[in-house]
């Protein structure tokens, strides 16, 4: 359960904007900060479950604003090529390990710990000295701790930042989640082996997994304290796997709150405008 714990921690940690910083246009940025975490976070075990897991741990992170290289908020971000207002990076995400414990997946193999990673291409639609609203079109392939490909997700959004004062800004997304057939079968199928009274067997297949909306708060408190919130709605309901007997909650919820103490900061500072 420890290493549950761990692996999750760090997921909610890269997936949530523990690392947060100052908005850029009031400051010039530390090229690198090297801090605590200190967050709690609450998520369903997996997408359709009923069950959830609930941490509360620090740990330290680490920010980097180079000029082609990034690590932050969103994990590590390479921008292969730049523009105005078109940008290609590295896309980044994870999955919680399941074991089957979770009552939907007794007397069925657990799921381990996944990584997602892949390109993603931003578009900068509009941005004025408050707002930026970004559509943003990732594709991710998924591997487990095993080293198994478990196929493709891609969950192209819209993305509205908003600065409401030099401390405090807003972001808002909006997006749609399309994954594999073979990402569907890990999470959703149920073999002829594993049917029960209550488990019928379910065979899924490609396209609409599900939509989200996610709201995100972060306050500058001081300038080595960062606060932060998070809260994302998801809605199985529309998704081609919506009538899996393991889709027990079509209704996924998640929180994430905290703080971050910014320890150490380099002299240099970044040229990146970004504080994304």
């Amino acid at each position: 359960m420890h290493s549950i714990r761990l692996r999750a921690m760090i997921f909610i940690i890269c997936m949530s904007p523990i690392t947060a910083h100052a908005d850029s246009a009031s400051k010039a940025l530390p090229k690198w900060e090297l801090g605590l975490a200190l967050g709690a976070a609450s998520l369903p075990q997996y997408m359709g479950s009923d069950e959830r897991y609930n941490f509360a741990a620090p740990l330290p992170y680490f920010i980097y604003r180079g000029d082609r290289i990034s690590m932050d908020r969103g994990g590590l971000r390479a921008a292969l090529f730049d523009m105005d207002q078109l940008s290609l990076d590295l896309s980044l995400g994870g999955g919680l390990p399941v074991r089957n414990s979770n009552r939907a997946r007794a007397g069925m193999p657990g799921l381990k710990f996944n990584i997602q990673a892949g390109p993603r291409l931003n578009w900068k639609v509009y941005q004025n000295s408050q707002s930026i609203l970004n559509v943003r079109l990732p594709m991710r392939g998924v591997i487990d701790t095993s080293g198994s490909f478990l196929g493709w997700l891609s969950e192209p959004d819209i993305q509205l930042q908003y600065k409401a004062s030099p401390a405090l800004k807003l972001e808002f997304t909006t997006g749609l989640l399309f994954a594999s057939r073979k990402y569907h079968a890990t999470f959703y199928d149920v073999a002829p082996a594993f049917v029960t009274p209550t488990r019928p067997a379910y065979q899924s297949g490609a396209g609409l997994h599900s939509a989200s909306i996610t709201a995100r708060v972060r306050y500058q408190y001081s300038d080595n304290i960062r606060l932060f919130t998070a809260l994302r709605y998801r809605n199985l309901t529309p998704g081609t796997i919506s009538h899996s007997p393991l889709v027990k909650s079509r209704h996924y919820i998640s929180i994430t709150v905290g703080m971050a103490w910014s320890i150490f900061q380099s002299e240099a500072v970044s040229r990146t405008s970004s504080d994304d």
